[in-house]
């Protein structure tokens, strides 16, 4: 096996184990100090910060890649379609997922739109309505699934990349049924009754967010990819 391989396999498996390992210690801490799986989960506590940092790393990643196949961080600007400009859009989308995650932007937003609809049209909150923070990710892994479409003959010059960020995008998929599913229980709760609701209620959450953090996962291993293997086809004689 060649060393850049090793090496590859080598930080695969420990940021894989590493994020298992904070899902486990975390769900275990949760029930063993406050009785409840999913409490540090929730904003603002570790279970929350530890995939801001996988997609602020995964940014920073893709920011040197740009730096380094373009003259300057700034030259996206003259030409922001050129091709090897991918990594500055990457970059630019982790950081803003990041943001996301921290800030709670599109909860936010989610929020803004409930009181827009309620003052135009006097729908209140409801159980339809809640839907709306899914099809705003669900939104967001759709233009995720163009991007990628659209610049695949860069990504797939790297394999494990590409393989990377599908998994991640599966993830998200997984991730967005389960909130689907969850958020509200007014599905689970018709499906399993409200009792076996309630007990699954913070173990379900975890899974939800044990997705989350296994797919930012996969986007740190496919933004580090670059740096340990040489593109093959067009893209290596194209992009400098």
């Amino acid at each position: 096996m060649k060393r850049r391989n090793l090496v590859l396999l080598s930080f695969s498996v420990l940021i894989l184990v590493s994020s298992a390992a904070v899902i486990s210690v975390l769900s275990f801490m949760g029930s063993y100090i406050h009785q409840s799986l999913d409490y540090f989960f929730h904003e603002w506590r570790f279970g929350t910060f530890y995939p801001v940092a996988l997609l602020a790393l995964s940014s920073m990643s893709c920011f040197f890649l740009h730096l380094r196949d373009a003259p300057s961080l700034f030259s996206v600007f003259r030409q922001p379609l050129e091709r090897r400009n991918i990594w500055f859009w990457c970059g630019f989308v982790f950081a803003y997922l990041s943001l996301d995650d921290l800030l709670e932007i599109h909860e936010k937003i989610d929020f803004k739109l409930h009181h827009w609809l309620d003052a135009m049209t006097g729908i209140k909150s409801n159980a339809f309505t809640d839907k709306l923070d899914d099809l705003i990710v669900a939104f967001v892994l759709a233009c995720a699934v163009w991007f990628l479409f659209k610049n695949r003959d860069v990504i797939a010059s790297y394999p494990a990349m590409l393989a990377s960020y599908i998994f991640a995008c599966c993830l998200v998929v997984l991730m967005v049924i389960f909130d689907f599913f969850t958020n509200g229980g007014f599905l689970l709760k018709a499906l399993i009754g409200k009792s076996m609701y309630s007990d699954l209620k913070s173990f379900l959450f975890v899974i939800e967010e044990s997705f989350k953090i296994f797919a930012c996962s996969f986007i740190l291993l496919g933004s580090i990819v670059p740096w340990l293997h040489v593109p093959s086809g067009k893209y290596l004689s194209g992009a400098r």
